[in-house]
């Protein structure tokens, strides 16, 4: 059974080889690589290491090395063609239709090549796409960071890109299918992106494999992706410079920005370890994704209530990654883009040589949101804070942050360890199933069940809120 390459590069993109490995050994980090004792023979000192930012594992006492593919094979004891199979199920990707739809893939991303390339060259060139010019020009996008980027413009024309393929002969069938069009009620395509600026947003190898959309009229929503595929989930990508995870492996540290001009204005300002997610909240798979290539980095979001709302839920998620999550915090309605054209990339990069921690950002809010000097204020701000230190796998930096806490609310260490304590062993107890709803909870999905928890469990709401998003509902009456 012939795998394709690419199948091989999806499956080790999707899964962190330290957590997989995690399954069968206990690891410890030391520096840049984890270590455990080795499960191919009997020692009591680890000597089995592995670098995650190369995807390989090595024992200095046995001598045996890899990659994930190797490790499970060996551990398993399986051939090369069922260790991809198992290691596909735990990413999600189904194999045997990976393999039908190679050759279907193939022709996708070839599609998007070329789609890319000429609505490139309308952005550069023609007089279609002068709004478009003028609103980058507007927002201080250079002509090299449009053609680094390959930006595009997508006219409003329903109909011109359609027919310019099918010229090039692309059946009607497959354009249909691609993400690129929809069908209206008499069954004629249209496009999906129709008087856009379009980003191309590529995966780890550089391929194009989707496209974002900024509109620039007051129809439709301000961005719009094209849908998820097989070898697309927006989730588990992000929009960068060309090479930027290649360059977050080399610094060891990124910067996480909220959109696609924020990227476009720190590339232009010298800064190329910076990444955004694809017009949504930060996404687990999109930390899982970072931590491959880099376990620090710094949150650069916008100032602006939406920005720190964002900012306290992307600090969290990293915290349950394992990952060292650093802020630096803008001004109200301030992002990005403003500061280096108002004073200057020096400017932002100093701010970007000091950042405060996660724990601080989070400290911060807390105390403009309670009165820390009254009982309910201190109550709240334990519990707004609660969820984060609940994650922090340091039992050291656990009870640090709980001294700082405890001192800053003038309460004594020990009942702030206490209350830590309890309000822990309250979210594992079992009393959601008392609630008003309790009878009509089977069946439902665990979306709806996690919602109809948070609201009998209100003493939790203020340690949830920040975690979660529409994002990361699968069920879209869990939304509402």
């Amino acid at each position: 059974m012939m795998i394709p390459d690419h199948t091989l590069a999806e499956i080790t993109d999707r899964l962190d080889m330290v957590d997989v490995v995690s399954g069968y050994v206990t690891l410890k980090r030391r520096g840049n690589r984890y270590w455990g004792l080795c499960p191919f023979h009997t020692e009591k000192t680890p000597s089995f290491s592995i670098t995650p930012d190369k995807s390989v594992y090595y024992c200095f006492g046995c001598h045996q090395g890899g990659s994930l593919y190797t490790f499970i094979m060996e551990t398993e004891k399986l051939d090369f063609v069922e260790a991809v199979r198992f290691l596909a199920r735990l990413a999600g990707i189904e194999l045997e239709l990976e393999q039908r739809d190679s050759s279907r893939r193939d022709a996708y991303l070839e599609l998007y090549r070329r789609v890319s390339g000429s609505l490139h060259f309308l952005l550069s060139s023609h007089a279609r796409a002068t709004a478009a010019r003028n609103y980058l020009m507007s927002r201080g996008v250079s002509q090299d960071t449009l053609n680094c980027f390959q930006l595009g413009y997508a006219p409003s024309d329903g109909r011109w890109l359609f027919d310019f393929l099918i010229e090039k002969s692309y059946s009607r069938e497959f354009l249909l299918d691609c993400g690129l069009f929809l069908q209206d009620r008499q069954g004629s395509p249209r496009p999906l992106f129709r008087d856009r600026v379009i980003f191309p947003i590529r995966n780890s190898r550089q391929e194009i494999i989707a496209f974002g959309g900024r509109n620039l009229s007051d129809y439709g929503p301000k961005y719009l992706n094209t849908p998820e595929t097989s070898f697309f989930r927006k989730g588990e990508n992000l929009f960068g410079p060309p090479g930027a995870l290649k360059r977050i492996r080399e610094t060891n540290s990124f910067i996480l920005v909220e959109g696609y001009m924020d990227v476009l204005a720190l590339y232009q300002g010298g800064i190329d370890s910076c990444v955004a997610p694809l017009g949504t909240a930060v996404s687990v798979g999109q930390f899982k994704l970072l931590k491959r290539y880099s376990r620090i980095g710094i949150l650069l979001f916008d100032g602006d209530e939406a920005g720190i709302r964002a900012t306290e839920r992307a600090i969290n998620l990293g915290e349950q990654q394992g990952m060292v999550i650093e802020v630096v915090s803008l001004p109200e309605n301030v992002d990005p883009a403003d500061i280096i054209e108002k004073e200057g990339a020096e400017t932002l990069k100093k701010s970007l040589k000091y950042p405060i921690n996660g724990f601080q950002f989070l400290l911060n809010s807390a105390l403009s949101r309670y009165d820390y000097k009254t009982p309910d204020g201190k109550q709240g701000i334990f519990g707004f804070l609660n969820s984060y230190i609940a994650t922090v796998e340091s039992q050291v930096r656990r009870d640090g942050y709980l001294r700082v806490l405890a001192e800053k609310l003038q309460v004594d260490y020990e009942s702030a360890r206490s209350d830590f304590i309890n309000r822990e062993n309250r979210v594992y107890k079992t009393d959601v199933v008392e609630s008003p709803w309790a009878e009509t909870l089977g069946g439902l999905s665990t979306d709806l069940f996690l919602v109809f928890a948070v609201a009998a469990n209100r003493d939790q709401f203020s340690r949830l809120r920040v975690q979660l998003s529409v994002e990361d509902f699968e069920d879209t009456r869990a939304d509402s």
